[in-house]
This record gives structure tokens, sequence and C-alpha cells, in this order.
């Protein structure tokens, strides 16, 4: 339960900043004034976005390459959020969201890589207290029966 949870809580939160920054300021500056009732559209817009993206799990790397066709569908998905429900105009929408997605999806994925992935376990201090030697023997120590030493007694 917490494996899905709390990539969706952080999911969630990235997208209602992202897009609640993206409204108030395109709105504005495209069309003079905000919608009515922007915070309540953004919540659920992030919502739907943040459900879209736990599932998904966008990367950086995989985003252009092997997953292209999963980027043309959060796309699109993206395109309708900032159209129907961010009420922007049908073309500011499409390049609003894609700007948007390309940066902000990338991003939240790494944010939830980096919170969720367990780190690996501390030393422990008796192993911290034990001294080990600087330089170890490259090749094997002990010399055969018969062979020629190197070393002269």
């Amino acid at each position: 339960m917490g494996a899905i949870l709390w990539p969706f809580l952080i999911y969630w939160v990235a997208m209602f900043v992202a897009c609640y920054t993206v409204l108030e300021v395109g709105q504005y500056q495209l069309y003079d004034e905000v919608t009515s009732k922007s915070a309540l559209k953004v919540t659920a817009g992030s919502f739907l976005l943040a459900v879209l993206l736990t599932w998904l799990r966008p990367a950086f790397e995989t985003m252009f390459t092997s997953d292209i066709a999963w980027t043309a569908l959060q796309m699109l998905v993206w395109s309708g959020v900032f159209i129907l429900i961010f009420q922007f105009q049908p073309v500011h929408g499409a390049v609003l969201a894609t700007l948007t997605m390309l940066v902000v999806s990338g991003l939240a994925t790494m944010g939830v890589e980096s919170l969720t992935t367990p780190r690996p376990t501390l030393p422990t201090l008796q192993s911290l207290r034990t001294s080990r030697a600087v330089r170890q023997p490259v090749g094997p120590m002990a010399v055969p029966k018969g062979a020629p030493s190197a070393i002269k007694k």
C-alpha cells in the first residue's frame, strides 16, 4: 500500500505546485485574468495527473526512446487537463501542457525515486574501528616448492 501511496502523494504535491504556478501565471499573461475557483480546478487536474504519473512513472532516460508511446498518451492527457479543466484555449493549453509535462514529470519521478528507494545501511561502528591493511597482495603469497624464489635470504 505504501509503495503506491507515497509516490502518489509526492506526485500530487509536485503536480499541484507546478500546475498552480502555470495556471496563475499563464492565464494572467495570456488572458489578463485567472478563471474563478482556480485552486479547485488545480486540485482536480493535479489529482488526475498524479494518478497517471503514479501508473506510468516516466523517466528522462526512457521518455523519448522505449516509452515514446506512453509519452504521447501522457501528452494527450495533459493537454486535455489543461484545455478542459484549467480552461486554456486549445493551442495555448496544448503548448503549455506539453512544455510542463516535459519538465515536471521527469523531475517529479526523480524526486519519487530519491525519496522511496531504500538507502544502503551504514557500516557499523565496530567495523570502522578495525584496521585493515592498506595494501593487499596482488598475487598468491606462497611460492610453490621447487620454484625459484625471487627473495634471497
